[in-house]
């Protein structure tokens, strides 16, 4: 009978583990399918607005899909060289091929299966971007059901679904990487947060290896990853020893494969601080394999003292390693930069804006992308303070500080934020929906709404542009908005630029903002481009445009342009003609342009303005 009892015993826990196995299971396939509708829900307004794909809203995804399109018609894997824009032969692009392929492929399969190139175009558009906010939809909740618990899914995927569109890097047609990067970054965490198995540091370790070589952005982000893992085996010891030997293995091998992958052989000894190359490969081999060897000799990590040793040396190589060969990565990825750059070009890209800046002039995008971050740092104290799994959250908070340190500098590290944001929000949330269901009074149901309204990214952004339109409305008219705005829209809408898409190919002068629409509209070169490697064609085109006019026809004869065209209404060539009022910009814009310049029509876009330069003169 106790051999019974106890087999009955030993069936009965097998059993649990069974159950429990499969409701986990059930659990996973539930959340991967609800975010499947989720993602795809979220291609509803687009379509309802007139066009699902608005190439046009980042200039970014439409430079990407120029260079996906060149890498189709036979552009060299390795050859990374924009040779539409710039000066003489272009310039190289510091992006990466990591991106290119998934977006050329869906590009080349449904351009193949519908026998036209632009329905690939569209396929890929609506596509690419979908599947990445499936994935970052389907990270967060599993995070945040990790976390909170089976109450605080339903908050993860209202808040991570309605927070991840609100910021626009997953909406149809966006191509640049910050998608692909936010995504990857989200399995890394999820991956550090879902247990000690080697396995999880693998995944965590090539995911943080794989949005480092997609763009140097996310290395704060990275480096959180690495001192969680090590802080995390420093402390725990052998509780954390395979997944710490996951991770190193896992970064250090990603990254050189990456490496192999997508640079060059001739590049291989050339130092580049804002794209992989030898420097950041050393680093991460170096770290990667320092923790793998570590975590893998037993003497060390069983005894804290040699444990915090080896760390330490190799914390120590590290610095060595980039104060003595890489100082120069050190600096400010813009520190090289002319001056002039800094000033006329890089003060103007939105995305380049420090908190201040978008606290003074655009209080919109200031409550979109700071609100719920700040709220979410102020819940996470909270949590701290009361959590049994405090390892989890310091690693929340450390993604969610860095990320928020980071958009102080540059409102683009914003995105992260809001959405490493969702985490804590979406388990506050929980916990006050569990309490108002537990309650009958009303003011925990008052809670729970507020909660709800302070957790979601959209309640600021609609109060702060509420706000704004209001007083833009008292202070300036409302139509006047409207007009500047309508004028504004047209040099980059679908057909801005179809007469010019008519001419004969030739190298166009225009504002580096018009830069990758002309590119993508017409078979035409530009000279000028948003992108800070194109130095000498962005300081050609100011030469140009912000010079007086028989000087600038020098500079458009040693640039061989054959045409200049200017879009009524266009931010950045407002600001340079109110910088030289004597430049040929301004002499352009206010309709007192050289005799060396001819004016042709527009038919179908009467905001953009075409010159053709006299060969004459």
């Amino acid at each position: 009978m106790f051999v019974d009892g106890f087999r009955f015993a030993g069936m009965t826990i097998q059993s649990a583990q069974l159950r429990n196995a499969g409701i986990a299971a059930s659990a996973l396939r539930s959340d991967a399918w609800i975010c499947v509708f989720l993602a795809l829900l979220a291609l509803v307004p687009p379509f309802f607005d007139g066009s699902l794909v608005d190439w046009s809203s980042d200039n970014d995804s439409m430079m990407r899909l120029v260079q996906v399109r060149d890498l189709l018609a036979g552009q060299a894997w390795f050859d990374h060289t924009q040779y539409r824009m710039g000066v003489d032969d272009g310039f190289a692009m510091h992006w990466s091929r990591i991106v290119d392929l998934p977006v050329a492929m869906i590009m080349a399969a449904a351009g193949a299966v519908t026998g036209s190139p632009a329905m690939g175009e569209l396929a890929a558009g609506i596509i690419w971007p979908s599947i990445l906010l499936m994935i970052s939809i389907f990270a967060l909740v599993r995070i945040v059901r990790l976390l909170g618990g089976e109450q605080a899914t339903l908050p993860a995927m209202v808040i991570g679904a309605m927070t991840l569109y609100s910021i626009g890097i997953f909406a149809p047609g966006a191509l640049d990487h910050h998608n692909l990067q936010l995504t990857v970054c989200l399995l890394a965490l999820w991956a550090l947060l879902a247990g000690q198995k080697i396995s999880h540091g693998i995944g965590a370790g090539a995911a943080a290896a794989v949005t480092m070589a997609v763009g140097m952005e996310t290395v704060p982000v990275v480096a959180v990853a690495c001192g969680a893992i090590a802080v995390s085996f420093l402390v725990a010891g052998p509780r954390y020893a395979k997944a710490t030997l996951g991770f190193g293995l896992g970064f250090a091998s990603t990254s050189a494969l990456t490496f192999v992958a997508t640079v060059a052989p001739s590049n291989w000894s050339v130092v580049h601080c804002d794209a992989l190359s030898p420097a950041q490969l050393s680093i991460a081999v170096l770290g990667g394999l320092g923790l793998a060897v570590t975590a893998f000799v037993p003497a060390v990590g069983a005894n804290p003292l040699r444990r915090t040793v080896a760390l330490g040396a190799l914390a120590v190589s590290l610095a060595l390693l980039v104060g003595l060969a890489y100082p120069q990565c050190i600096a400010s990825p813009y520190a090289g930069l002319d001056e002039r750059l800094k000033t006329l070009w890089l003060s103007m890209i939105s995305e380049a804006q420090p908190i201040t800046s978008i606290w003074a002039k655009d209080p919109i995008n200031f409550a979109k992308f700071y609100a719920t971050p700040l709220a979410a740092a102020a819940v996470l104290i909270t949590i701290l303070t009361k959590a049994a799994n405090k390892r989890e959250w310091l690693i929340i908070a450390g993604f969610l500080g860095v990320a928020i340190t980071v958009s102080f500098w540059q409102v683009r590290g914003g995105n992260f934020a809001v959405a490493f944001a969702v985490i804590p929000l979406a388990v506050w949330v929980g916990e006050k929906r569990a309490a108002a269901f537990e309650s009958s009074g009303a003011r925990a149901s008052l809670i729970m709404v507020l909660a709800w309204i302070i957790a979601l990214n959209s309640s600021w952004t609609v109060a702060a542009k509420t706000l704004h339109n209001a007083s833009v409305t008292r202070s300036a008219g409302a139509q006047a908005v409207s007009d500047d705005e309508g004028e504004s829209a047209a040099c980059y809408g679908g057909q801005a630029f179809l007469d010019l898409a008519a001419m004969n190919p030739q190298t166009v002068l225009a504002v580096s903002n018009l830069g990758p629409i002309i590119l993508k509209q017409t078979p035409h070169r530009v000279l000028a481009g948003p992108y800070h490697r194109n130095i000498a064609g962005n300081i050609a085109t100011l030469d140009a445009f912000m010079s007086a006019p028989d000087d600038a026809l020098l500079v458009l004869r040693d640039n061989n342009v054959g045409l200049i065209v200017h879009c009524a209404g266009e931010n950045e060539a407002n600001w340079l003609a109110k910088i030289a009022p004597e430049g040929l910009l301004a002499a352009i814009i206010s309709g007192e342009a050289p005799k060396w310049l001819r004016k042709t029509s527009s038919p179908t876009n009467a905001s953009v303005n075409i010159y053709k330069i006299s060969p004459n003169m």
